[in-house]
């Protein structure tokens, strides 16, 4: 009899201190958001070094927490930081999703700021690193678009928007034809995508306010 007392005892511990937990982690995400939304570094920081988020948290989420930051406040500087510190050890990307996303995130900043030494370095640790041939093939769109566009892609491009469903993967699709666009020289076109692209933006938000 003590002995079914104690493991139910134990049990409503455990139950406790998960609920505990979750509700702490909660607190501490709309904190962090808040703090985000803001542009408030100093506390976004202050935070995620608290004994809060240090219980509720791995490091590795607590880093990946910090490059989010950065990411949505185009800092490149200190992108590359967290960028260099994450890619000394190799991770087999196609079983870590949060990480992958992460990674493509700062290797398109890399690429819109021009900083090609550095896209290239990380372009070079996602191959390595995952071998879904999805995310390759999406590498090595990315590459062409900014590192070699040409007419060729351009016609994929077209082909890809004649199947694109979704609205989001249309505004990509229309945000690379207008880059390579302007990259040939072909500014009417480039124009032309570029108003495409807005109107479907502008379709999307009233949808989502609706």
């Amino acid at each position: 009899m003590k002995s079914v007392l104690m493991i139910l005892f134990l049990i409503l511990a455990f139950l406790f201190s998960w609920l505990a937990e979750a509700k702490l982690k909660k607190k501490l995400f709309t904190n962090l958001l808040a703090y985000e939304k803001k542009g408030d570094s100093k506390n976004y920081f202050k935070l995620l070094e608290e004994p809060v988020a240090k219980i509720c948290l791995s490091a590795n989420s607590r880093l990946l927490l910090q490059l989010d930051y950065y990411l949505i406040y185009g800092d490149v500087n200190k992108v590359k930081k967290l960028i260099t510190k994450i890619t000394k050890k190799p991770a087999d990307l196609s079983k870590d999703q949060n990480l992958l996303i992460r990674l493509m995130r700062s290797y398109v900043l890399f690429l819109d700021k021009n900083n090609n030494q550095e896209a290239l370095k990380l372009e070079d640790y996602l191959r390595k690193n995952c071998k879904k041939t999805q995310i390759q093939k999406e590498i090595e769109q990315l590459h062409q678009v900014y590192l070699a566009p040409s007419q060729n892609l351009l016609t994929e491009l077209s082909k890809q928007l004649k199947t694109a469903e979704k609205p989001q993967q249309k505004l990509i699709i229309y945000d690379r034809l207008t880059k390579v666009s302007e990259s040939l020289g072909l500014k009417k076109q480039a124009k032309e995508y570029l108003t495409q692209m807005r109107k479907i933006a502008q379709k999307t938000i009233k949808m989502e306010e609706f």
